[in-house]
């Protein structure tokens, strides 16, 4: 019986440990443009969708670069988010309705753009910042539905780019 105990403890605490040492998926292409044309493109792309570029002095902005563990001294970072809806909130609190409720939440998209030889290595991270009780939530987007966005959504930007180069 206490063998069984150990096994099973053991077996319990490596999944606990395995689980604590993921890291968010991570959704990257090679875009072979240079990383100020990538940025238009993308802003091109977004901003019609109502999102903004946020600043790099703004606190979001740092918090987001340390949340998705940003280096800008490798890298240069452009970052977008769009306001809820108050429909997206609306949902987002009933579904969580055992938690306290969220406002003023944002989607928050990171572009990390590092220079390689004739091409940008492009990595997408997509999170949710939201104000709750007097404090900021950060959520990165791991779910299968937001790696699939991600995954479409630079594909279609490398698309979009490329293409435009091919015409020229």
């Amino acid at each position: 019986m206490r063998r069984l105990l150990i096994g099973m403890a053991a077996v319990l605490f490596s999944g606990v440990i395995g689980a604590a040492n993921e890291k968010p998926p991570v959704v990257q292409e090679v875009i072979h443009a240079t990383p100020e044309n990538i940025k238009k493109a993308a802003v091109s792309v977004f901003v019609p969708d109502g999102y903004t570029i946020d600043s790099d002095k703004t606190a979001l902005a740092m918090f987001v670069s340390q949340a998705f563990r940003i280096d800008s001294n490798k890298a240069s970072v452009l970052r977008i988010s769009r306001q809820w809806s108050s429909e997206e909130t609306s949902n987002f609190n009933t579904e969580h309705w055992t938690n306290k409720p969220v406002s003023n939440c944002r989607h928050v998209l990171a572009l990390v753009l590092s220079p390689a030889d004739q091409a940008t290595n492009v990595t997408m991270r997509l999170g949710t910042e939201c104000h709750t009780d007097g404090s900021w939530l950060f959520r990165t987007g791991e779910n299968e539905k937001d790696v699939h966005w991600m995954q479409t959504t630079l594909s279609n930007l490398k698309a979009k780019i490329e293409g435009a180069y091919q015409r020229h």
